[in-house]
């Protein structure tokens, strides 16, 4: 891959994260806000692969319906898209040793976690090892179907595998929010992936409806999260100059986070 060519797709991407979401991306020059400096709309998206990207983030979508993430933790989270990737791509059992190494959280947080996962039929415990059941590998195939996401059965534990790192990308998003976010819920975390990649796919003003839609959380769960993120200083609103009762949502990331955002999707969807 040429440096130039990757320096160029992580300059457009900068651009997304940070542009004024009601300037067009027509062949037309974005008017220039008094209160923002002037930012480039215009430029094309190269090198970034939309489809990869889509993929992923709609298989999480899938997985975390909106009455389950509603009631997630971010915590709780992490150690679940930890689990989906050992399972499902790597197609190794995990420990309670091994997530809390990867998640940095306590012993007795995974434990819990992973102890509720077999009481509900979702995980299977052999030793010291925690596997997943037959209704999650099953989950996990239309998940994966439905996210257009290639995957082959395996005649072992694990059942299905895909090469794809979609959860490893989504437990990595987790992670760097929680460094660089702390406070905001699973529900907060997916709708900032949602709106991250709704600028990069299409560039197009982001509501609250499109987010509903998209993640499957009710409008009232939206509104309270997006309120959230606006006292935190991660969201802003503004009113859409089109139409007057709908308002349009843009990050508002520290620069810190907005380069290690910029880092991360780079890694992952750079074609």
């Amino acid at each position: 891959m040429m440096e130039s060519s990757v320096g160029d797709s992580c300059a457009v991407i900068m651009d997304m994260l940070s542009s004024d979401l009601s300037a067009s991306l027509q062949n037309k020059k974005p008017k220039q806000d008094k209160k923002q400096k002037q930012l480039r709309r215009d430029t094309p998206l190269r090198n970034v692969d939309v489809t990869r990207l889509n993929q992923y983030i709609r298989v999480v979508a899938f997985s975390y319906n909106g009455a389950v993430v509603a009631r997630r933790s971010h915590r709780n989270a992490v150690v679940k898209t930890l689990t989906s990737d050992y399972w499902f791509r790597l197609n190794q059992p995990v420990s309670v040793m091994t997530l809390v190494a990867e998640s940095n959280e306590s012993s007795e947080f995974v434990s819990r976690l992973l102890r509720r996962g077999v009481v509900l039929g979702r995980y299977v415990r052999s030793g010291t090892d925690y596997l997943p059941s037959f209704e999650l590998a099953n989950d996990m195939s239309v998940w994966y179907q439905r996210a257009d996401i290639p995957f082959i059965l395996r005649p072992n534990q694990f059942l299905i595998k895909s090469e794809l790192p979609s959860w490893q990308f989504a437990k990595d998003f987790l992670l760097l929010t929680g460094v660089h976010a702390s406070g905001v819920s699973a529900a907060g975390s997916v709708l900032m992936i949602w709106i991250i990649a709704l600028e990069i796919m299409h560039g197009e003003p982001v509501t609250a409806t499109i987010l509903s839609e998209k993640t499957g959380l009710s409008k009232s769960t939206v509104s309270d999260t997006i309120d959230h993120l606006i006292g935190a200083g991660y969201l802003m609103r503004q009113l859409d100059r089109f139409d007057e009762r709908s308002s349009m949502l843009s990050l508002t990331l520290s620069d810190e986070h907005r380069v290690a955002v910029q880092a991360l999707f780079a890694t992952y969807f750079l074609m």
